[in-house]
Order: structure tokens, then C-alpha cells, then sequence
């Protein structure tokens, strides 16, 4: 039972992760399109499908914290955060390939500090509720209102992606040929692959600790 409900968590997890990733990516490659509106709106399509996947995360995650199994809930985190690294690494590498441009990424100090404030936004990004309800299982007295807690984290972590990042690339889509900024899709693939790196790398460090 327990090995099917983790399978299935995982899979529910990364199925959202790859629908996140694929609606930034498909929007971005559509930047030389007549049809940008169509473009956003089916964007904002993925989005929509992407949170309703995450929806059954929690409430998953929940049953086995009812059952006050730590070890499957890390096991869950590190095979989660595993499956995610490697999604968005083949996503990154799909999309670079077609988009043909030459990338840079000038290390300014604006630049490092925008990038690390990303890094740790995409370590927290659609994984607050495995951190919670790890975070539960310790404080369990005060596990009912901790799990609570989901969708206020979600939206901190997300005002740097609505009102940063996607206003980036929205830049980068409404400019000119001639003065389309590369960086801005080095940086969009770079926050996510650090941010999903710091994630696996949390995983393991956990995991080791406390099993």
C-alpha cells in the first residue's frame, strides 16, 4: 500500500513540475509568434493544470504523517526531488536546443544576488507541502495549523516568479529582434536548475540525519 501511495505521489508531483516547466518554456519559444495572446492564454492553461495536480499532493502527504511515518515522508521528499532534477535538466536541455540563441549571462552583482533570491524561491517553489509536513511530524501539537500554512508560503515563493520573472520574459517576447536580452533565458533556466538542485541537495542532507 504504502509503496503504490509514494509512486503515486511522486508521479502526481512531477507531473505537475513538468507541466510548470513546459509553460514558461512553451512561451518563451513562442517569442517570434504573430500569435502571442494565444500563446499566454494557453500558458495560463498549463499553469491552471500544473496547480491542480499539486492540489493532491497534501492531503497525501497527510495520510502518512497521520501514520507517523517519517521515513516514507523523507523517502517521498528525496525520490521526488530526484525525479524533479531530472525533468527540468531535460526540459532545459529541449529548449535550449531549439531556441538557437547564443546564451551569456553577465556576473554582475545584481545579477548573482537576483540569482541566488531565485535559488532558494525554486527550492521552496511547489514543495512547501513535503517541507511541512516533515516540519509536522515534529511538532505535532501543532501539526493542524503548521499544514495549514501551504498556500500562504506558495504565494510568497510565487510573487518573485508573477512579478519578476514573468515580467522578464514578457520583455524579452514584446522586444525587437535585434534587442532580445539572452540573459533573461539563461537566468529562467538557471533559477530553476539551481533551486531544483538545492532541493535534492536538502533532500539527502535530511534524509541521512534523521533516518
Amino acid at each position: 500500500m504504502e509503496i503504490f501511495l509514494l509512486a503515486f505521489i511522486v508521479i502526481v508531483q512531477n507531473v505537475a513540475v513538468f507541466i510548470d516547466n513546459y509553460a514558461i518554456f512553451y512561451l518563451t519559444s513562442r517569442h517570434n509568434s504573430t500569435k502571442i495572446a494565444t500563446a499566454y492564454t494557453k500558458k495560463f492553461q498549463f499553469d491552471f493544470l500544473s496547480r491542480g495536480f499539486l492540489f493532491f499532493t497534501p492531503p497525501l502527504l497527510g495520510v502518512m504523517l497521520t501514520r507517523d511515518n517519517l521515513y516514507f515522508l523523507l523517502l517521498c521528499l528525496l525520490i521526488s526531488s530526484i525525479a524533479t532534477l531530472m525533468l527540468t535538466l531535460l526540459q532545459s536541455f529541449n529548449f535550449l536546443s531549439k531556441m538557437r540563441i547564443n546564451f551569456y549571462f553577465p556576473l554582475t552583482k545584481k545579477n548573482i544576488f537576483l540569482l541566488l533570491i531565485g535559488l532558494v524561491i525554486y527550492a521552496i517553489y511547489l514543495y512547501v507541502p513535503f517541507y511541512l509536513n516533515i516540519l509536522s511530524y515534529f511538532f505535532k501539537e501543532h501539526s493542524l495549523w503548521i499544514v495549514q500554512l501551504s498556500p500562504a508560503i506558495t504565494a510568497v515563493s510565487s510573487v518573485f516568479v508573477v512579478y519578476y520573472l514573468d515580467p522578464k520574459v514578457a520583455k524579452f517576447i514584446d522586444a525587437t529582434k535585434n534587442k532580445k536580452n539572452p540573459a533573461v533565458l539563461f537566468e529562467l533556466i538557471a533559477i530553476r536548475i539551481l533551486g531544483r538542485i538545492m532541493i535534492l541537495l536538502a533532500s539527502i542532507f535530511i534524509f541521512i540525519k534523521l533516518v
